[in-house]
């Protein structure tokens, strides 16, 4: 041992002797035998393992003995260092024959888990074992803090606290002497390290040092643990269908790798919901599995969602048909290698509507997918299996019976260089296997193929006897089977001449083989007679029973021309483009089922690929040019330019664009024609944070405005905001019978630096709507964060329902959810 420092005599010469001195450092060895044990975090905590041959270090400006009492005194500037234990005070007293330690005035203990005590005075055994203390703070490495008038440790693992402060709030730099932003103060604090608990007894909760609830028992889990059981925040909840709403969810810690959370609420309307969600995690990945269920009390409060038709009932809806209802959900993802990741995420649950009815959470959206997946990526390829079940929570039971199971579908994709022909070659694979138990028919009845105003006489005028005309039925899905199977390998290379042209010749070639075995019976026309239905006539039922193959073979060239010009202050790069891709007839249109190709938008990011449609089900043929314009600036300071312009023609043989499928897709999209509409977009990039990018598409007779979309965003210190607009205009032949005119807009404003409010809006400009409303307000800092906000939305292009959500959130650092953002797209 070493005791540094420098030793006087007392009064009445008690230290004139050397051996004195002796004798003192034998005493204050005692410490070097101090028990090995972990620390916790509490005052005073369970001595930290020590190594055997710890030392103990002292200062002070002077150390007495008394030989009577065996009481070592050490004073002024005291400072121990035992291990990674350092204490510092005006006073130290050590008494040997009780084997405690007193330190006292301004005391301050750093122990080995990083914890600081500050004290008037400390009273503990020579191991740090056990102890008294009074006028204690203690502040944690978590940066929690603790204050009691006295605290008492006991049994080496549990401390109390009289009249006991907490806290996860650091105090005013400007006012140490206001009290914390909120604080639990109790008559008794007990800290078990064992068990890792903390209990409150006769707690008062504080915020801004008002007192705003009282608890006679309260607990929660020690700073330091990241799981531990017990109540979580409860959850307030209003529905006009289930009335008000409590939930009360407890979480419980099964072991390191496994927990369990069990949830009741109660509606007044509906009664009992309860909830149980396992998780298990592992080496590689981990798993959830998720229960729900109730028996309603009041079915007919969902009796409005009920569906009829000319009067009479037609559909009753699951939330009303049904009484006894629940769920089981469960998710999963396994990392089988660096490469290679298996997962599901599924949904069965007793009718089509109940997660979402009751918002359970991580299965309520109306639209989902169940699924199970095995994916793979390399250096050059990529592997996606999957089976899926396309899920659609709604009032109305027939849409999701039109939703498809997948049983599977395969993508796989892999690029080799031939360094024997130069360029590389790309192999592209994918299969889609369908089934769905019902059709979907949309009857379109509009004044585009009429020029009447009435829609029923629109629907019927074009059926004279009850003729069908095919362009009023749009198929998005058949019942029945469907299967195909698709490989296609390109090869491409590019080629620099030296006037700077650049040439890339593109060759592929595609096979498909597909079986089907689909049908739909179309849909019914009512026939009025002096405004009364007399009748219904059936048209429009499809058969596709057949199997076979197709094929597709491309041959293209692409030439670009990039010109740079450079100037002092700016770089500019104007690239005309030209693609002409030859290719013999698109086979089999409107003869297959379409499930993937069904959405087509033309515009400059699909201008040159050599395929437009959005999926394998469709294939383009005929001769095609591409033609553009690229530009690309680049200015000082650090603003930017891009633009495209271009348009697309059809040259020879059939424009697949201007065919009729089962799902119209290629009407009205620009491609139909055999000079496409123009398509164009530009996109600006500024160093303050303003982003701004927009995109159009313009009839190629009189550049009338067919599609727009704008964008614009803003990123700063203080303030953020983004303004989004889009225009479609009307298409009839999809069954919209008037432009698509919205705007989008939001924004955030850090008004204080604790301060931040939110705002959104979504206006429809064609029916002068808003759809989308909401407003929010928040305070946050590093120990306490409150959110309330208000949104209501209700689109005029969305089946679904309106809905009003108001919430009101508050968070305590360490005891709740915490300073979560308002989400309004930014």
């Amino acid at each position: 041992m070493d005791l540094r420092g420098t030793f006087t005599a007392a009064p009445g010469g008690a230290w004139y002797r050397p051996w004195a001195i002796l004798l003192a450092v034998a005493t204050l060895a005692a410490f070097g035998d101090a028990s090995s044990v972990v620390a916790q975090p509490a005052f005073p905590t369970v001595a930290a393992a020590q190594p055997k041959d710890a030392k103990l270090f002292l200062a002070a400006d002077t150390v007495t003995y008394d030989t009577r009492g065996d009481v070592v005194t050490a004073t002024g500037g005291v400072q121990i260092d035992y291990g990674k234990y350092k204490l510092v005070a005006r006073r130290l007293i050590y008494n040997q024959k009780t084997r405690r330690l007193v330190a006292v005035g301004d005391v301050e203990l750093k122990q080995p888990d990083g914890n600081l005590i500050y004290a008037d005075q400390i009273d503990v055994t020579d191991d740090f074992r056990d102890g008294f203390v009074e006028a204690l703070r203690l502040e944690t490495p978590e940066n929690t803090r603790f204050a009691a008038a006295q605290a008492v440790r006991e049994n080496g693992d549990t401390t109390t606290f009289e009249r006991g402060v907490y806290t996860a709030c650091e105090p005013c730099r400007e006012h140490p002497e206001r009290p914390p932003l909120w604080q639990i103060k109790a008559r008794r604090i007990i800290w078990d390290e064992k068990e890792k608990v903390i209990r409150y007894y006769g707690a008062r909760f504080e915020l801004f040092g008002a007192p705003i609830a009282y608890l006679p028992y309260f607990q929660s889990a020690d700073p330091t643990v990241k799981r531990q059981s017990g109540f979580l925040a409860p959850e307030f909840k209003n529905s006009d269908d289930l009335g008000y709403g409590l939930r009360v969810p407890y979480f419980m810690v099964l072991n390191d790798s496994a927990d369990v959370t069990v949830a009741g609420t109660y509606y007044t309307k509906q009664g009992f919901l309860g909830e149980a969600e396992y998780r298990q995690a592992f080496d590689n990945g981990m798993f959830t599995l998720k229960t729900a269920g109730i028996i309603q009390q009041d079915q007919d409060e969902f009796s409005g969602d009920n569906i009829y038709e000319n009067g009479i009932l037609a559909r009753e809806s699951p939330d009303y048909a049904n009484k006894a209802r629940g769920m089981i959900g469960t998710t999963g993802k396994f990392a089988l290698s660096d490469r290679w990741t298996f997962g599901w995420d599924v949904l069965w649950q007793s009718d089509e509507d109940f997660s979402n009815t009751y918002g359970i959470a991580g299965y309520g959206d109306s639209k989902r997918v169940s699924e199970v997946y095995l994916t793979g990526l390399g250096d050059q390829s990529y592997f996606d299996l999957r089976a899926q079940k396309f899920q659609y929570q709604s009032t109305d039971t027939d849409l999701d019976d039109q939703q498809p199971y997948v049983l599977p579908s395969l993508d796989y994709e892999r690029i080799e260089q031939t360094p024997d022909v130069g360029g590389e070659v790309k192999l592209t694979a994918n299969l889609a296997s369908i089934y769905r138990s019902k059709d979907a028919v949309t009857r379109l009845c509009n004044t585009y193929l009429t020029g009447g105003n009435d829609p029923e006489d629109d629907c019927a005028s074009p059926f004279n006897g009850y003729q069908f005309n095919p362009d009023y039925l749009r198929y998005n899905g058949l019942d029945g089977s469907y299967t195909r199977a698709s490989t296609e390998l390109e090869w491409r290379n590019s080629y620099i001449l030296p006037s700077g042209l650049v040439l890339t010749p593109i060759a592929s070639v595609r096979g498909d083989l597909y079986t089907a075995d689909m049908a739909s019976d179309g849909s019914t026309l009512p026939f009025y007679t002096a405004g009364v239905l007399t009748s219904n006539a059936a048209f429009g039922a499809v058969d596709i029973d057949d199997s076979g193959a197709r094929g597709m073979a491309t041959a293209a060239l692409e030439a670009r021309y990039p010109y740079l010009i450079e100037t002092a202050y700016s770089s500019h790069v104007i690239e005309p483009i030209a693609q002409i891709v030859v290719r013999p007839n698109e086979t089999l249109i409107g003869q297959l089922p379409n499930e993937d190709a069904q959405t087509l938008v033309f515009n400059t990011a699909n201008l040159f690929s050599l395929d437009k449609f959005s999926g394998y089900d469709r294939i383009e043929g005929g001769t095609r040019a591409n033609v553009g314009l690229k530009y690309s600036g680049s200015f000082v300071g650090g603003y930017s330019i891009d633009a495209v312009v271009g348009q697309s023609y059809h040259l020879a043989g059939i424009n697949s664009y201007a065919q009729r499928d089962l799902s119209l897709v290629g009407y009205d999209s620009g491609l139909e024609t055999d000079r496409s509409d123009y398509v164009g977009s530009l996109s600006l990039g500024m160093p303050e944070g303003i982003s701004l990018g927009t995109q159009g598409r313009f009839d190629e007779a009189d550049f009338a405005l067919k599609r727009a979309d704008f964008y614009g965003s803003y990123q700063g210190t203080r303030a953020s905001g983004y303004l989004a607009y889009s225009f479609i205009a009307a298409q009839p032949i999809y069954g919209s019978v008037q432009d698509q005119n919205q705007i989008n807009a939001g924004a955030s404003l850090k008004f204080d630096d604790n301060w931040t409010a939110y705002g959104l809006i979504g206006y429809d400009i064609e029916n002068k709507s808003v759809i989308r409303q909401g407003v929010a307000v928040g305070w946050a800092n590093d120990c306490y964060s409150m959110l309330l906000s208000y949104e209501d939305e209700n689109s005029s292009y969305s089946s679904d329902s309106g809905s009003q959500t108001v919430m009101f959130k508050v968070g305590l650092r360490t005891l709740t959810s915490f300073n979560e953002p308002y989400d309004i797209g930014l």
